[in-house]
């Protein structure tokens, strides 16, 4: 059954860059738009910015330093907020922490330079960037489709107490995560892999405090050698009371404590066979992962050193996804490039993170950790295909799974952002097609401004 329905909508705002989402994605999109001149307005379905890094209670920054934990490579706007964070007592920089400390849940590898920092410093510190930078900023509205003429985006509908209404660009930017902009303006995609449809697991955050840290080291030190990718932090107590875990389909308990001493956030929960581009599994999901939240804390409350006064404080607003769509760009990066850190010419961003794969046929997953350096990712794995003005940034760009999984973090997303805003003003400006922006020209002013692009 359907029904037809027709109304005729007002024009709220015409920009040069309009930004979907207002994630680690969309702030760096928005400021990075605006500070290049370009009127700029950046909307969020939340009541706040962060996404991922505030409402789902994200956290530590996966590591922004190159492989020898020596060189920070992810850094213009992302440094900026890190920076400014740090000021207020709000961040830890990721320069000060590193494997086998409690901020980096104790692994042995993969969690070198992560950046533990308080949701509510991001969200002070994003919307002072925003408002700085000049960018408009419009919460509690909603994505709801694009108009076009041919494979050009005339407008963009959204929905808010307001109602609906479209706002008008030059040029559209899908911070969405789940390149929900691309693929209603009818640019292809692949959901999960393209080899055997898998798609990553949900988690659900929880944080919890008034934990014994020295307690808790004391443990992680005596059972140094059992930490490992995926079964580490307390996978001694899984296998002592399985009883108590039950069927439960993770093998470690990620602990990691926060800015304020004794706060933990804990990444644990594993909701399978999620399609988060669907709402009613994104309902569903969010149920199971308050059940195993509940689960979890009360398993480390009862078995693990220095939980035994814990106290919950907090479970996420939104549950948090690894993956959806993997847009088909004009360049798709691969895993292999991942796994041998290929530095391209045309680079807009350089990282060092893990092809960090969980896995939903077993409790465990697959790590690997770049070997060189960095690898970079090149522009046009933002231009999608299909679309003139469209780019997209964050974990949804032009990449295939494994690669997927190394760029999804979030001082990556950041980085994408920053190059897609600063690309779509260019765009804008000389009123051309963002795959036309020259790239070289694009790398200089990312460099002028802070980022590192590579050589």
């Amino acid at each position: 059954m359907s029904v037809h329905f027709q109304q005729e909508l007002p024009v709220i705002r015409s920009v040069d860059v309009v930004v979907a989402g207002a994630g680690p994605a969309g702030l760096g999109a928005a400021v990075a738009a605006a500070r290049n001149g370009a009127k700029t307005l950046v909307f969020d379905a939340l009541g706040c910015i962060g996404g991922m890094a505030t409402a789902g209670m994200v956290g530590p920054f996966m590591t922004s330093y190159d492989s020898t934990g020596e060189t920070m490579v992810i850094r213009g706007i992302f440094e900026e907020l890190v920076n400014r964070m740090v000021e207020i007592g709000g961040a830890i920089h990721p320069g000060q922490v590193h494997n086998e400390q409690s901020c980096s849940s104790f692994f042995r590898i993969g969690h070198n330079n992560v950046g533990p920092f308080k949701a509510d410093a991001f969200k002070l510190i994003g919307m002072r960037m925003l408002r700085e930078s000049g960018a408009e900023l419009l919460l509690h509205t909603q994505f709801v489709q694009v108009l076009t003429e041919g494979s050009q985006i005339t407008g963009v509908v959204v929905a808010n107490k307001d109602g609906l209404s479209v706002i008008e660009a030059k040029i559209v930017i899908d911070c969405t995560g789940d390149a929900d902009v691309a693929a209603r303006a009818g640019v292809p995609f692949v959901l999960g892999s393209e080899v055997d449809g898998n798609v990553q697991p949900a988690s659900l955050f929880l944080r919890v405090g008034n934990v014994d840290t020295a307690a808790v080291s004391a443990d992680m030190k005596a059972h140094r050698e059992e930490i490992r990718p995926f079964f580490g932090p307390f996978s001694w107590l899984i296998k002592a009371y399985p009883e108590d875990w039950g069927d439960f389909p993770r093998a470690e308990i990620c602990v990691f404590e926060d800015v304020d001493p004794g706060q933990f956030r804990i990444n644990c929960s594993r909701i399978l066979n999620v399609d988060a581009t669907k709402t009613e599994d994104l309902t569903r999901a969010t149920m199971v992962g308050q059940e195993q939240c509940e689960h979890i804390f009360r398993f480390l409350k009862k078995h693990a050193p220095g939980f035994e006064n814990a106290r919950l404080l907090a479970t996420a607003d939104t549950i948090g996804i690894r993956e959806t769509r993997h847009i088909e760009g004009e360049y798709k990066l691969t895993g292999q490039e991942v796994f041998d850190c290929v530095v391209h010419p045309d680079a807009i961003a350089c990282m060092a993170t893990n092809m960090d794969t969980h896995n939903k046929t077993n409790p465990g997953g697959t790590l690997h950790v770049p070997t060189k350096p960095y690898f970079t990712v090149p522009y046009l794995c933002l231009v999608p295909k299909g679309a003139d003005n469209l780019l997209v940034a964050g974990r949804a760009i032009s990449a295939d799974a494994m690669a997927g999984s190394a760029i999804r973090m979030m001082p990556s997303c950041m980085a994408f952002g920053q190059a897609a805003g600063t690309a779509a003003a260019l765009a804008a400006a000389e009123c051309i097609r963002p795959r036309d922006v020259d790239v070289s020209r694009l790398r200089a002013i990312l460099r002028e401004q802070g980022a590192f692009v590579g050589a």
